[in-house]
Protein backbone atom coordinates (compact mmCIF):
# COMPACT_ATOMS: atom_id res chain seq x y z
CA UNK A 1 0.00 0.00 0.00
CA UNK A 2 1.21 3.53 -0.95
CA UNK A 3 1.36 6.60 1.37
CA UNK A 4 0.80 10.27 0.70
CA UNK A 5 4.17 12.38 1.56
CA UNK A 6 2.04 14.05 4.16
CA UNK A 7 1.04 11.17 5.68
CA UNK A 8 4.68 9.98 5.72
CA UNK A 9 5.60 12.92 7.16
CA UNK A 10 3.52 12.82 10.13
CA UNK A 11 4.24 9.09 10.68
CA UNK A 12 7.82 10.03 11.19
CA UNK A 13 7.59 13.32 13.52
CA UNK A 14 5.09 11.63 15.87
CA UNK A 15 7.62 8.50 16.02
CA UNK A 16 10.22 11.14 17.12
CA UNK A 17 8.46 13.10 19.39
CA UNK A 18 6.72 10.36 21.14
CA UNK A 19 10.66 9.55 22.85
CA UNK A 20 10.72 12.83 24.19
CA UNK A 21 7.47 12.61 26.17
CA UNK A 22 5.77 11.30 29.33
CA UNK A 23 4.49 7.99 28.85
CA UNK A 24 0.98 10.01 29.10
CA UNK A 25 1.52 12.16 26.48
CA UNK A 26 3.11 9.96 24.35
CA UNK A 27 0.08 7.70 24.92
CA UNK A 28 -2.30 10.35 24.11
CA UNK A 29 -0.39 10.84 21.03
CA UNK A 30 -0.38 7.63 19.60
CA UNK A 31 -4.08 7.26 19.95
CA UNK A 32 -3.98 10.88 17.57
CA UNK A 33 -1.73 8.80 14.88
CA UNK A 34 -4.02 6.03 14.70
CA UNK A 35 -6.87 8.72 13.90
CA UNK A 36 -4.60 10.76 11.38
CA UNK A 37 -3.59 7.40 10.05
CA UNK A 38 -7.34 6.41 9.45
CA UNK A 39 -8.09 9.25 7.53
CA UNK A 40 -4.95 8.70 5.60
CA UNK A 41 -5.46 5.25 4.16
CA UNK A 42 -9.16 6.50 3.54
CA UNK A 43 -7.85 9.20 1.51
CA UNK A 44 -4.93 7.14 -0.54
CA UNK A 45 -7.63 4.84 -2.05
CA UNK A 46 -7.97 6.08 -5.42
CA UNK A 47 -11.88 6.44 -6.61
CA UNK A 48 -13.08 5.29 -3.50
CA UNK A 49 -17.04 4.46 -3.13
CA UNK A 50 -19.44 3.86 -0.77
CA UNK A 51 -20.70 0.41 -0.72
CA UNK A 52 -23.82 -0.20 -2.55
CA UNK A 53 -26.47 -2.50 -1.59
CA UNK A 54 -27.02 -5.64 -4.19
CA UNK A 55 -29.10 -4.88 -6.94
CA UNK A 56 -32.41 -6.11 -6.93
CA UNK A 57 -33.25 -9.37 -8.72
CA UNK A 58 -34.84 -8.67 -12.22
CA UNK A 59 -37.64 -9.95 -13.54
CA UNK A 60 -37.30 -11.98 -16.92
CA UNK A 61 -38.25 -10.92 -20.01
CA UNK A 62 -41.12 -13.04 -21.81
CA UNK A 63 -38.43 -14.89 -23.69
CA UNK A 64 -36.18 -16.11 -20.79
CA UNK A 65 -39.20 -17.21 -19.07
CA UNK A 66 -40.74 -19.04 -21.59
CA UNK A 67 -37.42 -20.73 -21.92
CA UNK A 68 -37.11 -21.64 -18.03
CA UNK A 69 -40.73 -23.22 -18.37
CA UNK A 70 -38.13 -25.98 -19.46
CA UNK A 71 -36.47 -26.58 -16.59
CA UNK A 72 -36.40 -29.50 -14.80
CA UNK A 73 -35.79 -33.54 -15.19
CA UNK A 74 -37.21 -35.38 -18.14
CA UNK A 75 -37.46 -38.76 -19.41
CA UNK A 76 -36.03 -39.03 -23.14
CA UNK A 77 -37.50 -41.53 -25.89
CA UNK A 78 -34.47 -40.90 -29.45
CA UNK A 79 -34.83 -42.05 -32.82
CA UNK A 80 -31.90 -42.34 -34.71
CA UNK A 81 -31.49 -42.86 -38.42
CA UNK A 82 -27.61 -43.98 -39.72
CA UNK A 83 -29.26 -43.52 -43.48
CA UNK A 84 -32.09 -41.74 -44.42
CA UNK A 85 -35.41 -44.00 -44.99
CA UNK A 86 -34.44 -46.65 -42.80
CA UNK A 87 -35.87 -47.65 -39.74
CA UNK A 88 -34.11 -45.93 -36.81
CA UNK A 89 -32.61 -46.83 -33.61
CA UNK A 90 -34.76 -46.45 -30.68
CA UNK A 91 -32.99 -45.84 -27.21
CA UNK A 92 -33.95 -44.44 -24.33
CA UNK A 93 -32.42 -41.80 -21.45
CA UNK A 94 -33.05 -38.65 -19.31
CA UNK A 95 -32.20 -34.98 -20.20
CA UNK A 96 -31.66 -32.05 -17.20
CA UNK A 97 -32.71 -28.98 -18.35
CA UNK A 98 -31.78 -25.71 -15.56
CA UNK A 99 -31.56 -22.27 -16.28
CA UNK A 100 -27.94 -20.85 -15.74
CA UNK A 101 -25.99 -17.58 -15.24
CA UNK A 102 -29.07 -15.75 -13.29
CA UNK A 103 -31.30 -16.80 -15.91
CA UNK A 104 -30.14 -16.06 -19.13
CA UNK A 105 -29.53 -19.63 -20.96
CA UNK A 106 -31.37 -22.79 -20.57
CA UNK A 107 -28.78 -25.97 -19.87
CA UNK A 108 -29.91 -29.56 -21.28
CA UNK A 109 -27.63 -32.50 -19.77
CA UNK A 110 -28.70 -35.51 -21.92
CA UNK A 111 -28.31 -38.98 -21.38
CA UNK A 112 -29.16 -41.89 -23.39
CA UNK A 113 -28.39 -45.58 -22.40
CA UNK A 114 -27.38 -46.81 -25.85
CA UNK A 115 -26.33 -50.32 -25.23
CA UNK A 116 -22.99 -50.62 -27.42
CA UNK A 117 -22.34 -47.18 -26.59
CA UNK A 118 -24.10 -44.61 -23.86
CA UNK A 119 -24.54 -40.95 -25.70
CA UNK A 120 -23.72 -37.64 -23.45
CA UNK A 121 -24.72 -34.31 -24.40
CA UNK A 122 -24.78 -30.88 -23.39
CA UNK A 123 -26.31 -27.91 -25.22
CA UNK A 124 -27.33 -24.32 -24.67
CA UNK A 125 -30.33 -22.20 -25.30
CA UNK A 126 -30.82 -18.19 -25.08
CA UNK A 127 -32.05 -15.41 -26.48
CA UNK A 128 -30.12 -12.71 -27.45
CA UNK A 129 -31.85 -8.78 -26.43
CA UNK A 130 -29.14 -7.27 -28.22
CA UNK A 131 -30.19 -8.87 -32.19
CA UNK A 132 -33.55 -10.49 -31.12
CA UNK A 133 -32.91 -13.62 -31.86
CA UNK A 134 -32.59 -17.25 -30.12
CA UNK A 135 -29.45 -18.98 -30.31
CA UNK A 136 -28.72 -22.98 -29.71
CA UNK A 137 -25.08 -25.22 -29.02
CA UNK A 138 -24.11 -28.27 -28.48
CA UNK A 139 -21.56 -30.36 -27.86
CA UNK A 140 -21.39 -34.17 -27.20
CA UNK A 141 -18.82 -37.17 -26.96
CA UNK A 142 -19.20 -37.96 -30.67
CA UNK A 143 -17.20 -35.10 -31.84
CA UNK A 144 -14.91 -32.55 -31.07
CA UNK A 145 -16.26 -29.52 -32.54
CA UNK A 146 -19.36 -27.33 -31.57
CA UNK A 147 -22.90 -27.11 -33.54
CA UNK A 148 -23.92 -23.16 -33.24
CA UNK A 149 -27.36 -22.58 -34.94
CA UNK A 150 -29.51 -19.34 -34.85
CA UNK A 151 -33.59 -18.91 -35.22
CA UNK A 152 -36.71 -17.62 -33.58
CA UNK A 153 -39.42 -19.17 -32.16
CA UNK A 154 -43.04 -19.27 -33.60
CA UNK A 155 -45.75 -18.55 -30.84
CA UNK A 156 -48.60 -20.22 -33.05
CA UNK A 157 -47.18 -23.37 -33.30
CA UNK A 158 -44.69 -22.83 -29.65
CA UNK A 159 -41.63 -24.02 -32.29
CA UNK A 160 -38.07 -23.08 -31.80
CA UNK A 161 -36.61 -23.45 -34.92
CA UNK A 162 -32.42 -22.69 -35.33
CA UNK A 163 -30.17 -22.88 -38.62
CA UNK A 164 -26.63 -23.42 -38.57
CA UNK A 165 -23.73 -25.68 -40.19
CA UNK A 166 -21.28 -27.81 -38.70
CA UNK A 167 -17.77 -28.97 -39.61
CA UNK A 168 -18.03 -32.30 -41.78
CA UNK A 169 -15.43 -34.38 -41.11
CA UNK A 170 -14.66 -36.48 -44.33
CA UNK A 171 -14.26 -33.22 -46.11
CA UNK A 172 -11.53 -31.34 -45.42
CA UNK A 173 -13.21 -27.41 -44.88
CA UNK A 174 -16.28 -27.95 -45.87
CA UNK A 175 -19.54 -27.55 -43.98
CA UNK A 176 -22.38 -29.62 -43.21
CA UNK A 177 -25.63 -27.42 -43.53
CA UNK A 178 -28.39 -27.99 -40.24
CA UNK A 179 -31.59 -27.67 -39.09
CA UNK A 180 -33.40 -27.73 -35.48
CA UNK A 181 -36.48 -27.93 -34.65
CA UNK A 182 -38.14 -27.47 -31.29
CA UNK A 183 -42.01 -27.69 -30.22
CA UNK A 184 -43.24 -27.47 -27.15
CA UNK A 185 -46.27 -29.54 -27.34
CA UNK A 186 -47.67 -28.97 -23.19
CA UNK A 187 -45.97 -28.32 -19.95
CA UNK A 188 -45.08 -31.95 -19.61
CA UNK A 189 -44.13 -32.69 -23.29
CA UNK A 190 -41.62 -31.57 -26.07
CA UNK A 191 -39.83 -32.93 -29.17
CA UNK A 192 -36.71 -32.40 -30.62
CA UNK A 193 -35.42 -32.42 -34.45
CA UNK A 194 -32.47 -32.21 -35.86
CA UNK A 195 -32.22 -32.23 -39.38
CA UNK A 196 -28.51 -32.65 -41.78
CA UNK A 197 -28.51 -31.82 -45.59
CA UNK A 198 -25.18 -34.18 -47.31
CA UNK A 199 -25.87 -32.58 -50.68
CA UNK A 200 -28.84 -34.94 -51.10
CA UNK A 201 -31.46 -32.71 -49.82
CA UNK A 202 -32.08 -32.36 -45.99
CA UNK A 203 -32.63 -35.39 -44.05
CA UNK A 204 -33.74 -35.83 -40.26
CA UNK A 205 -31.20 -37.35 -38.08
CA UNK A 206 -32.30 -37.58 -35.05
CA UNK A 207 -35.98 -36.75 -32.65
CA UNK A 208 -36.05 -36.70 -29.21
CA UNK A 209 -39.25 -37.20 -27.25
CA UNK A 210 -39.57 -35.69 -24.11
CA UNK A 211 -41.77 -36.13 -20.95
CA UNK A 212 -41.38 -34.28 -17.56
CA UNK A 213 -40.65 -36.32 -14.50
CA UNK A 214 -40.19 -32.77 -12.44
Amino acid sequence: MHFSPACKLLASQTVEAETRMSPVRALFLGFTLMTASAACLAADVPNAKPPTAPASNEQPDPQHARLASMAGRWTVKQSLWMKPGEQPRIDHGSATLSMVLNGRHLRQDLHIDSPDKPFDGLGYIGYDNATSEYFSTWMDVNFTGLVLAQGGFDTATSTYTFKGSMADASRAGAKIPLREVLRVIDNNHFTYEYYEDHGAGEALAVRLEYTRES
